[in-house]
């Protein structure tokens, strides 16, 4: 659509869609992240009902089962995680698997360092012989105080990202309302060799805008 809204050629908009393919590696980070970002506010919620099922008196592998549950009553916003619980307490049910390893597999293939955070120190404290208790609601303490933190931080980041997005969709908006009302006024940018030029360094403009704008709303917390 790019191709054809900046050059009114189809051979243009065919050799747009060559773009597709470093889009789709960028837009597959884009969704790895989101999914993380899921995982982690799912395990947020988690860490409440399995600091307080320790709190309680329930041994490791009861308090992660009922988190699951848990976790899965509160619908498709925790799917992942809820899933992810299920699965470690099915495996401790049928082959009594050790916990620790069991979370530090979900730490490791999430992604998720809060969830590697709370698994190596579980497998800390079982091996040193700790007090399992304090050692889980001290570390669920400061991992929710620190996702707390890092939700407001992107809450605040998230309106800058639609902020970009906005300023990059409006010149292109801009130029598909003039293609369609008054294409007289655009006709030299596409039939003379310097309006293509400038056409061109206007969608480059464009796409490094937004590129940049992307990086710049990109913050590790």
């Amino acid at each position: 659509m790019l191709g054809l809204l900046f050059y009114r050629s189809a051979y243009a908009g065919l050799a747009a869609c060559l773009a597709s393919f470093p889009l789709e590696r960028i837009y597959q980070s884009f969704a790895a992240e989101k999914r993380r970002e899921t995982l982690l506010r799912g395990f947020k919620d988690a860490l409440y009902t399995i600091s307080g099922a320790v709190a309680a008196g329930r041994q490791m592998p009861s308090a992660i089962a009922l988190a699951g549950k848990s976790a899965e009553q509160n619908g498709a916003a925790s799917g992942d995680i809820a899933a992810e619980l299920a699965y470690i307490a099915e495996r401790y049910e049928s082959t009594h698997a050790d916990i620790g390893i069991l979370l530090e597999d979900l730490g490791r293939r999430s992604g998720v360092p809060e969830i590697k955070q709370f698994a190596s120190a579980y497998a800390a404290c079982q091996r040193c012989g700790g007090d399992l208790e304090e050692v889980c609601l001290k570390t669920a303490e400061l991992l929710i105080g620190r996702i707390s933190v890092r939700d407001e931080a992107r809450a605040l980041i998230s309106q800058k990202k639609l902020d970009v997005l906005l300023l990059s969709i409006m010149p292109v908006a801009v130029l598909a309302g003039l293609n369609i009302l008054g294409y007289s006024y655009l006709a030299v940018l596409y039939e003379t060799a310097a309006g293509r030029v400038v056409m061109s360094l206007c969608l480059a403009l464009i796409v490094c805008a937004m590129l940049w704008g992307i990086r710049i709303t990109k913050i590790d917390l």
